[in-house]
């Protein structure tokens, strides 16, 4: 859930309420306003400011205004040229699609870099270099994509399993262990199957990463490290998931890409070797082609 939005459903006392909507209605203004401003402003007290801080998750009103401010500028400076629901009409030819798509998903791709900050990327690559097992939660076409993301842990030496059915989870979730590190992966982060599962996690004390929409939810509230994905899209009023699940995508190849370079010569010779013994194919393109002698 957005902050924004946490705040319009959360209950507030008359005097909160009315803070409440002067912080919605000045937007980033507020950044300019200390909480003896705001009380003037709303002929409130700055103890106001602590209370409703306090209800929203937040230690005090500094830590609430800057989170404030971080999303009033995410969602005012990402995707203003596309509608990311229905990014398309019927009245589109087939090039227009194609090319309102590809731009879509490079909107995605730059969206999500700028959500991604050092100290949580770099507080996930160690939770998953120290684990003994990777182990990544998903449920329906999402399997896909954790799929895919095992297939390349393992093919560079580390143990990662990932499970397409999803009664299995919770069995799963049950032997995993401290020693593992859990990846759980859902858009909404109120997936029920999931949530359940990342309960189990928690209650085992499994380091958990969760791969979810910005802001707050009941995945990223179990979570160690909330990785964000871009948010733009509705849960069931949408074309497709082409944002979404391009977000995801690139978070899992940054993962994989940066768990590599960990120790980067001994994870390529061991890729290398091993597609070597196991694959063969007979190749007449000669852009694909290997060098001879390789």
């Amino acid at each position: 859930m957005l902050l924004q939005e946490k705040m319009k459903t959360t209950k507030f006392s008359p005097s909160e309420a009315v803070v409440v909507q002067f912080i919605l209605e000045k937007q980033d203004q507020i950044e300019k306003y200390t909480t003896t401003l705001i009380a003037g402003e709303t002929y409130t007290s700055p103890s106001v400011l602590v209370r409703i801080s306090k209800k929203l998750g937040f230690n005090g009103f500094n830590e609430l205004k800057k989170a404030f401010l971080d999303e009033v500028y995410y969602l005012r400076n990402h995707f203003s040229d596309f509608d990311a629901n229905l990014p398309f009409l019927s009245t589109e030819s087939i090039m227009n699609i194609a090319s309102i798509i590809t731009k879509l998903k490079q909107e995605s791709l730059n969206d999500t870099l700028s959500l991604i900050h050092h100290d949580t990327l770099q507080k996930s690559i160690r939770m998953m270099q120290k684990a003994e097992s990777i182990k990544v939660f998903a449920i329906s076409n999402l399997t896909f994509q954790a799929e895919e993301f095992v297939f390349k842990l393992r093919h560079i030496g580390f143990k990662a399993e990932t499970y397409s059915i999803n009664n299995t989870l919770y069995q799963e979730a049950k032997m995993t262990t401290s020693k593992d590190c859990a990846i759980c992966i859902s858009y909404s982060g109120e997936s029920g199957e999931l949530i359940s599962a990342t309960e189990i996690l928690k209650k085992n004390h499994v380091p958990i990463i969760a791969i979810s929409s910005v802001g707050e939810n009941s995945l990223t509230r179990l979570a160690d490290v909330h990785l964000q994905m871009t948010t733009r899209e509705k849960s069931y009023s949408k074309i497709a998931g082409f944002t979404s699940l391009e977000s995801i995508s690139l978070l899992l190849d940054i993962l994989y890409s940066c768990l590599f370079r960990t120790d980067y010569y001994k994870h390529y010779d061991f890729k290398v070797q091993l597609s070597q013994a196991t694959e063969y194919r007979n190749i007449q393109n000669e852009i694909i082609q290997e060098n001879k002698g390789e």
